[in-house]
């Protein structure tokens, strides 16, 4: 009986440990919230109302970034909403909530909702947040100084899913022809499983989702599925985008970008997130495999 204790909890610590290193350890689901955020680190760039000035040089020098973990922030806090946990961000400062684990191999999923408030330089476009996995180095290295290296997976009204390039990232995508963005981005190519493979790099840099999921006014359910160097984008249940060959430029050359940590977005907007939680997965479930059968490698 006593050493069949002890080797269950030897089991049980080597699978903890697996998973912390990205990988494959059990199928159990990983709860990522709690109430003081003890899994997460909060990187705080600049006020919305400041960083327009940021981005177009016109800033006081004296102006820098807020840094991590600042003491007494609230732009990211843990509140009751319809009776669970909840994730409010406020969105008044860009930055981001990161995980303190990296990841791979993994399948992760929460719920959203979008709240009532918005912020410059936002005011009069889409409420924005995002999901960067695969996240690595320092942040502030992308266009809007606010985030680390890392591929994104797009929160914004009616482009659940989307795809961003955040810093050199590049990811392989089927897409159609450009369409209108939802919000006031640049039109952009459209997941479609059927179409050719487009290199997402350089000028490249963002993808629309295969179609419009969101459930305006609800909780919206997310997915995101990454094995090796492929992911799936889904939106309450439906495939919405795949991604092959994750990668990252390095000087004149390109490095697989497989694992990283998890960023969730304060992006001028406020928005909940519920039911945060994360598990190692051995394969690409079979289910979406067949997305990437074409792609090269």
């Amino acid at each position: 009986m006593i050493q069949t204790f002890l080797r269950l909890c030897a089991l049980a610590l080597i699978a903890t440990a697996s998973f912390a290193a990205g990988k494959p350890a059990s199928e159990g689901w990983k709860p990522l919230l709690d109430q003081d955020l003890s899994q997460f680190d909060v990187y705080l760039s600049y006020r919305g109302d400041q960083i327009m000035s940021v981005l177009k040089g016109t800033a006081p020098a004296d102006l820098k970034p807020i840094g991590l973990n600042p003491p007494s922030q609230n732009i990211f806090s843990v509140v009751r909403k319809d009776g669970k946990p909840t994730l409010r961000i406020t969105g008044e400062i860009y930055g981001c909530l990161v995980t303190k684990e990296s990841f791979s191999d993994f399948h992760f999923r929460a719920k959203t909702k979008w709240g009532e408030k918005k912020w410059q330089p936002r005011l009069t476009e889409s409420k924005d947040s995002g999901i960067l996995y695969h996240s690595r180095g320092d942040f502030g290295v992308e266009y809007w100084k606010s985030w680390a290296l890392s591929q994104e997976f797009q929160v914004i009204e009616h482009g659940l899913g989307e795809y961003w390039r955040q810093a050199t990232s590049a990811f392989d995508i089927r897409v159609g022809p450009k369409e209108p963005s939802p919000d006031k981005s640049p039109d952009a190519p459209k997941w479609n499983p059927k179409a050719p493979w487009l290199a997402f790099e350089g000028p490249n840099n963002h993808a629309l989702a295969g179609s419009d999921e969101d459930q305006p006014g609800q909780w919206n359910t997310l997915e995101l599925v990454c094995f090796e160097d492929d992911c799936v984008h889904i939106v309450n249940g439906k495939v919405v985008m795949a991604l092959a060959n994750s990668r990252y430029q390095d000087g004149d050359k390109y490095l697989p970008l497989t694992s990283g940590k998890l960023q969730i977005q304060s992006e001028a907007a406020e928005v909940f997130f519920q039911e945060l939680e994360i598990r190692p997965i051995a394969a690409m479930p079979a289910g979406y495999a067949g997305y990437f059968q074409s792609a090269e490698k």
